[in-house]
Formats: C-alpha cells, sequence, structure tokens
C-alpha cells in the first residue's frame, strides 16, 4: 500500500498499487546502468532534473479530465536528506516522527486556504504541487536561488524535531521540478521524481563501531548552535588581518561567531570554530553561515569605509536558495559587495565539493566581492580547489608557522608554500602569528599580510575610521593586487 497525503485533511490511499520500480531497474530499462551516473555531482544533478522528469510520458485518464490533468506543471520537492542517519542513530520511529513533523511544518508554510497541496512521494520527500496548474512561489527559470525556497528552508529546516526526549535537525534538500499533474504519477515517473529530487551522494565515512554515539553527541551540539543563534546569542568578533610592515595597514577584518552564554548565567562567548567540525560532519552548516551572512552585511552598511570578511564552511558554498537573498543584496549593492571578503574554510570540503564551489565563486565575484581560501594547505585537494575558485587570497593554516619554528625543514616548508601561493593568489596570510617568535618567523620567510592574537585578538566593537587611516571602498581590489588596504 501507497499513501500520499494530499492536504490539511485528506489522504488518499491506493491499495494494490505496487511499490514503485527501484531506480537501478528503470535506468536499466532505459540502457543506462546506474553505475553509469557515478561520480555524480550537485551540479550535474541540478543541469539535467528537469529535462530528465521531463522526458517521462505523462500518464492520461479515460475521462475528460485528460488534457487538464497531462499538462505538466512545475512542483517544489522537499528532500530530507539526513533521514536514513536519523533512523540509524535514533530509531525507526524518531525518523518516522521527523517526516511527520516535516510534512506538518511544509502544510503550514503553504497554507491550508492558497490552493496549494503538500504530496508525500515517500517518507523523506515531498511535492509541493498547485491545482492551478502555477505555484505561485515557482520561479520563471533554472536559477538555483530563490527567495521563496530560502523562507521555506528558515521555516521548516529552523527548529529542531523534538520526541521522546529526544531532538536533531532535519537536513533539508530543495529545488523545482517539472512533473505531469501529481495526483496522477506511476510508479516509474515517482521513481524518476525521487531521483532527480535526492541530493547528490556524500562519501563520507562508512560508518564505524562508534558511528551512533558520534552521531548524537554532534547532533546534540548542532541543536545547542542552532537553537543560541537562533536566539540572538550569535555576535560577530572581529579580527584584523595586518600588513606586518606597516602594523597600521589593515586588508580587512575577519569576522568570527561566537555565542554568548543564557542571559543570566554565568559564562563565557564559545567560538563557533570550537564546535564547527561537528556541524560540518553532519552537514548542517548552511542556515548558521545564513544568519552570518546576514550580520555582516549589515555591519558593512553601517561601517561604509571597512572591509570585512564572511567565514563559511565549504559545505555551505554552494549556489542553493539559502544564499538567494544575499545573493539579491550584492548584486544590488555594489559598494557592499566590493569591501566584502568571503573566506571559504577548505578543513570540511570535499573532492567533489570543487565543482560547486567553484560556481558559487565565481558568482560572488561577478557580485564584486573578494574570495579566500581559508586554511589553505598544499596538498593535491587543496591546490584543485584553488585553481577551480581562482581565490584572490590565499589564507595558510596556522601549522605552516607552528612547523617553521620547530625545524629547518618546516621553515622551508613555509617559504615553499608563499612562492607557491604567490604564483595562484595575489594575496597571501599566514595565519596563526600568536607570539613574537612566530611574527620574526613569518618576516625571515618573506610574509606580508599576517593574522593572530599576537597582531590582535577578535573583538566586540570594530575600532573606529578616521580620516588619517579610513580608506576608499576599492581600496581592497588594490591591496590585492598589492598596492593599497582597506583599515
Amino acid at each position: 500500500m501507497r499513501t500520499c497525503s494530499l492536504d490539511t485533511s485528506t489522504e488518499v490511499s491506493a491499495p494494490g498499487v505496487p511499490p514503485p520500480a527501484s531506480v537501478d531497474a528503470f535506468l536499466r530499462a532505459l540502457g543506462r546502468p546506474l553505475r553509469s551516473l557515478l561520480p555524480w555531482t550537485a551540479a550535474a544533478r541540478d543541469r539535467v532534473r528537469r529535462s530528465t522528469v521531463a522526458a517521462t510520458r505523462p500518464h492520461r485518464r479515460p475521462d475528460g479530465w485528460g488534457r487538464t490533468l497531462s499538462r505538466r506543471q512545475t512542483c517544489a520537492f522537499v528532500f530530507i536528506g539526513n533521514l536514513p542517519h536519523l533512523d540509524e542513530a535514533f530509531g525507526a520511529e524518531f525518523a518516522a516522527a521527523t517526516s511527520r513533523e516535516v510534512a506538518r511544518r511544509l502544510i503550514a508554510f503553504v497554507g491550508a486556504t492558497s490552493g496549494d497541496r503538500v504530496l508525500t512521494l515517500r517518507d523523506d520527500c515531498f511535492l509541493i504541487w498547485s491545482e492551478r496548474g502555477t505555484l505561485p512561489l515557482a520561479s520563471t527559470d533554472a536559477s538555483p536561488v530563490n527567495a521563496d525556497l530560502e523562507q521555506l528552508l528558515c521555516a521548516v529546516a529552523g527548529e529542531a524535531v523534538r520526541f521522546q526526549a529526544m531532538a536533531a535537525l532535519a537536513r533539508l534538500h530543495v529545488g523545482w521540478i517539472d512533473v505531469p499533474d501529481p495526483r496522477t504519477l506511476d510508479a516509474a515517473e515517482t521513481d524518476l521524481v525521487l531521483w532527480a529530487a535526492q541530493p547528490a551522494p556524500d562519501f563520507q565515512d562508512l560508518p564505524s563501531k562508534d558511528w551512533r554515539a558520534r552521531y548524537r553527541a554532534d547532533m546534540e551540539t548542532a541543536v545547542a548552535v542552532l537553537e543560541a543563534a537562533r536566539a540572538g546569542r550569535m555576535q560577530m568578533r572581529w579580527q584584523p588581518v595586518i600588513d606586518a610592515y606597516a602594523s597600521a595597514d589593515t586588508l580587512y577584518r575577519e569576522g568570527c561567531v561566537h555565542l554568548l552564554p543564557i542571559q543570566g548565567r554565568s559564562g563565557v562567548p564559545v567560538a563557533l570554530g570550537s564546535v564547527l567540525p561537528c556541524l560540518e560532519r553532519l552537514q548542517l552548516t548552511r542556515e548558521l553561515d545564513h544568519m552570518a551572512a546576514n550580520q555582516i552585511l549589515e555591519a558593512l552598511r553601517r561601517s561604509p569605509e571597512a572591509g570585512m570578511s564572511l567565514n563559511i564552511s565549504a559545505n555551505s558554498a554552494r549556489l542553493d536558495h539559502w544564499w538567494a537573498t544575499a545573493l539579491r543584496a550584492l548584486a544590488q549593492e555594489p559598494e557592499v559587495a566590493r569591501r566584502l571578503v568571503v573566506e571559504v574554510g577548505w578543513a570540511g570540503a570535499q573532492w567533489q565539493d570543487a565543482e560547486a564551489m567553484r560556481d558559487f565563486c565565481r558568482r560572488l565575484a561577478v557580485c564584486g566581492c573578494r574570495i579566500a581560501i581559508d586554511h589553505f594547505a598544499a596538498s593535491a585537494a587543496s591546490l584543485g580547489v584553488l585553481q577551480a575558485c581562482k581565490p584572490d587570497i590565499v589564507k595558510l593554516e596556522a601549522q605552516f608557522i607552528r612547523r617553521a619554528g620547530e625545524s629547518q625543514f618546516g621553515f622551508d616548508s613555509l617559504k615553499h608554500a608563499l612562492a607557491l601561493c604567490a604564483n595562484l593568489a595575489p594575496c597571501t596570510v599566514v595565519e596563526g602569528v600568536d607570539r613574537a617568535e612566530d611574527l620574526g618567523v613569518a618576516l625571515r620567510a618573506g610574509a606580508r599580510w599576517m593574522q593572530g592574537y599576537y597582531l590582535g585578538g577578535p573583538r566586540a566593537a570594530l575600532p573606529a575610521l578616521t580620516p588619517t587611516n579610513a580608506a576608499a571602498p576599492h581600496a581592497l581590489a588594490g591591496a590585492c593586487a598589492g598596492t593599497a588596504a582597506i583599515h
């Protein structure tokens, strides 16, 4: 039996309908074995999502509805990407509760009186469609970003699902898809919708013996972090990137996210970097980076002479609907965009992320932003990302300066890394200059731009800019060319 929930009050059961055929079997029938589709990237899936589903023949009913129901329409799909992980870590009942809660939130989002419907294709996949044939929030093109779907993500994925004293966050993947009338989908068409809607497979490490305990611990941290951020306890602190030969010159100030303790309780702000690996392992960084982007843009508007950076995870560096509002603001406010540096942290990236990161960086560059690759390590994978993203700034991970102070080999490695990066990007920054001896080592190696606690730690307020040290908004472009800097 297959059950499809069509609206807030109706469930339509289809007794005797066999379960959809497997995607593998369907593709073999087309002469395309599933293994031929791998490796499969998110960008490639987006390119064929519409054309593949559109190639299926619409199902026609024998009654007078034939013409109306055979017309194709654009629907929004919502896919719960981590439902199998929730099932494995928290149990089948929790996974089922997550599916029900996501469906409930979707129904609340589209509204009971709008004429839109939520169709459950499977526990982890839903379609939003309209009986009028045109979904009001449907995009008129194949743009990978849409403000309406951004609102949907914020409304549905923002809060944790709670069930039997357990809490977890659903990782949603949304987009557009063209289908026949959803009420007439047969098994093969349903299978194709499911195949096109699911995100590209991730190639994370296979579950180990302690995977379940680590997943639950990571999820507990992620829930606490996102709830703190949504409660307004996310504060931006600013750490400068400084010219070692002219300490008054600042290339820009990096926005470092800190989480404040609950009001009235003792405690100190917690740097997001200390818990970020938990969110990256769960691929739940997007909403947090979405909120950080909004804070950085507001700070840039309040300080029209300052250059700032937004530090995001590699998991978030892709053109998806979370970025719709930010990209529109950057396109409409070039004076803000050209003072923004977007730092993409390489630490959480996988090899298949390079294509998505490239497209994301290109879009930002068109808006006028500068791109920095953070925590760069001279590996083959890191070099591939540099080649794909063509950044303006490369930030060497702190281990370079640590090892440079410990041995001649480490010092030579730092010098060679600086020489390599000089051929790949206009600016190179040495991170981790936390002691006076670090500064001396970096200077001997030939570094100019540096960052670390010895030069200035993260501060809650931006320093006031005076006419003698304030630079023009376009100065960051000159700094990347080695001629000037924003103060």
